[in-house]
C-alpha cells in the first residue's frame, strides 16, 4: 500500500547563522494552514538554563511562539542540548554524551505520531557538521530518510557554498525538495545580489526555489512553494 503519511522535511544550511530557524518558522506557519505541523531540532548547542536548572533550546523556543504543534516532552523534540556555544560534536564530547541517530530516530517517529503530522527537522550549521563517532549531519539525513530543503542565501560566496551542499547531498543520493534564499544580512539587492539568485535558480533546475525577504513574514509566495513540496 502507498504511504499516506505527510511527507516532513530536514532544513539544512550552506552556513550557520544563515536563518534556519527562521525559516522554519516561516514554513510552519505555512504548512499549517493545510496540516498539522511539529518541529524537531535534533541537536542543539548554546543552550541556556532556567531558574529550575532546566537546559532549555533556544531554537525550539523560538519555534513555540509560531503555529508549531507540540507533539511530545521537551526532551523529544530537542534530544540534545548542550550549553557551550561550538561544534555539537565538541559540545557532546565535552558532556561525555554520544549522539546517538538510532535515538533521534526513535523521537522523530514519536513526533510524528500516527501519521497525521508533518514534521520540521532543523539541522545544526550544514551538511558537513560533525555530530561524533556516528558521523557527519549528512548521515543523519540519510538515516532519517528525508527529503531536504536548503536555506541559502544571496550574499557574496553563496553559489560555491550552495552547489557544495547539492552536490554533497547528491553524492548520498539524497533528494532536495526546495531551496531558500534568505536575505539574513539584509543586503540590497544590488547586480552581485540578482545575479546570485539568478544563478542558483538556474542550477537547482527544477526544484522549487523561495526568496525570502530580511524579516519578510509568509506570503502567496512561500503557500505556493510549500503546497508544490506536498
Amino acid at each position: 500500500m502507498p504511504d499516506s503519511r505527510p511527507q516532513s522535511f530536514f532544513i539544512t544550511g550552506t552556513d550557520t547563522d544563515i536563518g534556519k530557524t527562521y525559516i522554519s518558522g516561516l514554513l510552519a506557519d505555512t504548512f499549517s494552514k493545510f496540516i498539522p505541523v511539529s518541529y524537531m531540532k535534533p541537536v542543539q548547542t548554546g543552550c541556556t538554563r532556567n531558574e529550575q536548572g532546566d537546559i532549555m533550546a533556544p531554537d525550539f523556543e523560538f519555534m513555540r511562539q509560531g503555529s508549531m504543534t507540540q507533539t511530545a516532552s521537551y526532551k523529544t523534540h530537542v534530544p540534545y542540548r548542550f550549553e557551550p556555544s561550538c561544534s555539537p560534536h565538541l559540545a557532546a564530547h565535552m558532556a561525555d554524551q554520544k549522539i546517538s541517530f538510532a535515538h533521534i530516530r526513535r523521537c522523530f517517529t514519536e513526533l510524528c505520531g500516527q501519521g497525521e503530522v508533518m514534521t520540521l527537522v532543523e539541522g545544526a550549521g550544514g551538511v558537513m557538521v560533525p555530530l561524533g563517532p556516528e558521523g557527519f549531519m549528512i548521515d543523519l539525513i540519510a538515516h532519517l530518510e528525508l527529503p531536504v530543503i536548503v536555506v541559502t542565501s544571496p550574499h557574496l560566496g553563496t553559489i560555491n557554498h550552495t552547489l557544495m551542499t547539492f552536490e554533497a547531498l547528491k553524492s548520498r543520493g539524497i533528494a532536495v525538495a526546495g531551496v531558500i534564499a534568505n536575505n539574513c544580512r539584509n543586503l540590497t539587492r544590488d547586480f552581485i545580489y540578482a545575479d546570485n539568485i539568478d544563478y542558483i535558480r538556474q542550477a537547482i533546475g527544477p526544484v522549487p526555489f523561495y526568496e525570502a525577504a530580511f524579516g519578510g513574514k509568509p506570503d502567496a509566495a512561500l503557500e505556493v512553494f510549500c503546497r508544490e513540496l506536498v
